[in-house]
């Protein structure tokens, strides 16, 4: 039976009303906060909402975190508001002792955050090929 998911994160199928975030899914493994941003483009309001929702996975558990991974595969294009999101996920990792790593950035992304000179605040890969793969 398909699942069914409405705008607000609600699963109709079972009885739970755990709501989901919607411009980022975050996952905790072996140490490493994995968030994987949905795309097509990060602005004023994804990026808001990306921040509280990772900020509070890290806060969620802490010093357990040795890693987190921004997974950019689905992302096209990021306001300057997106560009401070991910410094203050960084930030907020880097208060947990954790490092921070940027996955599956276009060639055009790469170049900005390369061009803003973020690349010396995340360590960056190419694609993310697996959930915990080289950027952990």
């Amino acid at each position: 039976m398909t699942e069914y998911t409405n705008m607000n994160g609600i699963n109709k199928t079972s009885n739970t009303s755990k709501r989901r975030a919607l411009f980022v899914e975050t996952t905790f493994s072996n140490g490493t906060v994995y968030a994987t941003l949905v795309g097509p483009r990060i602005g004023e309001r994804e990026a808001a909402i990306i921040a509280n929702s990772v900020n509070g996975k890290l806060r969620e558990y802490g010093s357990k975190v040795k890693n987190l991974v921004l997974d950019f595969s689905e992302v096209q294009f990021i306001s300057s508001l997106g560009l401070g999101m991910c410094i203050d996920v960084r930030n907020t990792a880097e208060q947990c002792k954790a490092g921070t790593s940027i996955v599956g950035l276009t060639s055009h992304l790469q170049e900005l955050f390369e061009m803003m000179r973020l690349d010396r605040l995340f360590k960056i890969s190419g694609a993310a090929n697996s959930p915990f793969g080289n950027a952990a």
